[in-house]
């Protein structure tokens, strides 16, 4: 169908697609990528789209548009990329971890990228003043809010993301950190927007640096503009997505990210309330350079009304120069022709002419920097008018030189691992959040999974299980998971494997309105790897939470909002189960979607589930692991 496909600039679909060509067709149905013919110039196949219904019906263009998908014209301007990204998504093929052989091709694929380039470090390098900070473990008051000083800052930053421990890897350094991880990448990093009220040497805004335990100035580096009270602070949460890249190198790679960040958003907001303090989670989506921000976690010691807002780019009145078309920048094929669709611009989709769909290739950066393109330039090449260009120029299709590199820098590694699509995503959350400001209240602190004087203890014994012995987990543990799961924001399936005294085996849907309907009989063990792609740690599980996003709100933001709230309720189950040695938890999104029907009653699973493993641990021993699925 036609809602399922978009076309995209050549050069950020990666360096996968070895072409001569600007433009790359994507089919989200059979996830296929077409070369579009055309160089520096006109493609015949996208002057006929943008003739609209004026264009002839010509068999040869027909068969082109119906070969790489575009099978009817159903489409409109608006209709937004997000449906074409989560069909794109849908059943994304994974190695099987059942079969041995997977595990050899697993390992040959990371030495091959390993022989390209070694691995992003642990911390993101960054330039800048650096303030070590002391060594304090959480402050867990008796009544009130600790007050505002560096070991109560250095505390909720070592609990959400610093790093605990490290072994060597087949491939450098894997770490450990209280806040699990997806092949233990890590990629979300922390900065920290500290108010007056703070002792005057932590004011300001830093980067906090996980391997030192330190803070790094950041200068102008965090984009979002937050009100806050002077003692309060806010916690930026990225993520520095080279890191995933590294290993991940597909487009379903995005939604894991954004469930690592849960899981450190929810372990900040844990022990910022053990101390006492008021939190607010503020999805801000932005850009840090390469990084996407997700959103900001507001803290006050009391409660406070707290608004931010997501920094748009500064851009004077058009200016002379050259233009270069931007990155962020899709083309929609309609009935009526086509339109570009600037991701991250608050403008709508501009309708195209044949000669401007033209000045878009001609302007496209050059690898040998020898085509001169400002808008007489580019007019002059491309055979559109002036005021066309000034009009793509206003939409930010064409960008100023300088603003164009800074973009393409950005768009680079997002492009160069197959993420070009999330990219796009991610910048349509941008443009949703600049939109609206946003404001909310800080909470004071809510019940934890565990009692507030255990949670250091959580913190410090959290790690993936891997070894269960099939046996029932004990009536308790089922209890405490269903009170657990009853507050949970996702939407919640459960599978027991074992009958307990409130539930017997079965697959439960929970009610919105309270209490479990029974949808189904118990999956086998068998089944459950199945579904986990083969992930032999999976076996001997015989509780499991699937853990559904569920979207509050349209758009892009509200999507990406879904899948960090399933972080942070998994998050949630693995620390109240942390200190317990009868049982373990083992947590994967690496997912089967079409087992998802059967085993969790999901009609259309488009965003997949989120599995968190219960089951009678085999052993004491916990160890976060090198690698994880990968497709």
């Amino acid at each position: 169908m036609m809602d399922t496909v978009r076309i995209f600039p050549a050069r950020a679909m990666g360096p996968q697609v070895q072409a001569n060509a600007r433009w790359i067709a994507v089919d989200a149905t059979s996830r296929q990528a077409f070369v579009l013919a055309g160089k520096d110039g006109e493609c015949p196949l996208l002057t006929w789209m943008a003739l609209g219904r004026e264009r002839e019906a010509k068999p040869e263009f027909t068969s082109a548009a119906r070969g790489i998908g575009l099978r009817e014209w159903p489409m409109t301007p608006t209709s937004g990329l997000l449906g074409f990204y989560r069909r794109l998504n849908l059943n994304y093929p994974f190695l099987d971890y059942a079969i041995e052989e997977s595990h050899q091709l697993d390992r040959d694929l990371m030495d091959g990228y390993a022989g390209h380039a070694a691995p992003p470090p642990v911390s993101t390098p960054r330039s800048g003043h650096q303030l070590a900070l002391p060594e304090a473990g959480l402050q867990i008051p008796t009544a009130g809010a600790a007050q505002p000083h560096a070991a109560l800052l250095s505390a909720w930053l070592a609990a959400a993301s610093r790093i605990t421990g490290r072994r060597q890897g087949r491939h450098g350094p894997i770490v450990l950190k209280a806040s699990p991880s997806g092949g233990a990448r890590h990629p979300t990093d922390l900065g920290v927007v500290v108010g007056d009220g703070w002792p005057s040497e932590l004011r300001g805004a830093w980067w906090y640096d996980g391997d030192q335990h330190a803070l790094t100035t950041a200068g102008q580096g965090i984009p979002v503009d937050i009100d806050l009270p002077p003692d309060g602070i806010a916690v930026i949460v990225s993520s520095h997505v080279e890191r995933a890249m590294w290993r991940y190198r597909d487009v379903r790679a995005w939604r894991p990210v954004l469930i690592d960040a849960g899981h450190v958003v929810e372990t900040l907001n844990l022990a910022v309330s053990a101390a006492g303090w008021h939190t607010a989670w503020l999805p801000l989506p932005a850009f840090a350079g390469t990084d996407p921000v997700l959103g900001v976690l507001a803290v006050t010691p009391r409660s406070a009304e707290t608004r931010g807002r997501a920094v748009p780019p500064v851009r004077a009145s058009l200016p002379e120069g050259e233009f270069r078309t931007s990155p962020f920048l899709s083309l929609v094929p309609t009935a009526d022709g086509l339109y570009a669709d600037v991701h991250g611009e608050p403008t709508t989709p501009l309708a195209l002419t044949p000669a401007a769909v033209t000045a878009l290739a001609y302007a496209n950066p050059s690898t040998r920097g020898d085509r001169p393109s400002t808008l007489q330039e580019i007019s002059q090449h491309s055979g559109a008018a002036v005021e066309e260009l000034h009009a793509l120029a206003a939409a930010g299709a064409l960008l100023p030189d300088t603003e164009a590199e800074a973009a393409w820098s950005t768009a680079r590694p997002w492009s160069e691992s197959g993420w070009f699509p999330s990219l796009l995503v991610h910048a349509d959350a941008v443009r949703e959040a600049r939109a609206v400001p946003f404001k909310a209240l800080t909470e004071p602190p809510g019940t934890g999974p565990v009692p507030w004087a255990d949670l250091p203890d959580a913190l410090a014994a959290r790690r993936t299980h891997r070894t269960f012995t099939g046996l029932p987990v004990p009536e308790d543990v089922v209890e405490a998971l269903l009170r657990l799961l009853d507050g949970a924001v996702s939407d919640v399936r459960l599978s027991l494997l074992h009958p307990h005294g409130l539930l017997d085996a079965g697959t439960y849907k929970r009610e919105d309105t309270g209490g479990w309907q029974r949808i189904a009989d118990a999956p086998s063990p068998a089944q459950i790897q199945g579904a986990a792609i083969g992930q032999p740690w999976t076996v001997g599980i015989t509780a499991v939470a699937w853990l559904v996003p569920r979207q509050f709100g349209s758009g892009a933001g509200a999507w990406q909002e879904s899948l960090i709230q399933c972080g942070r309720d998994a998050q949630r189950i693995a620390l109240a189960f942390a200190t317990d040695r009868r049982v373990g938890v083992f947590q994967s999104p690496a997912l089967v979607d079409d087992h998802l029907g059967s085993l969790a009653g999901l009609d259309q699973p488009l965003d997949g589930a989120y599995l968190v493993g219960i089951g009678s641990a085999g052993t004491a021993q916990r160890a976060d692991h090198e690698g994880g699925p990968a497709a």
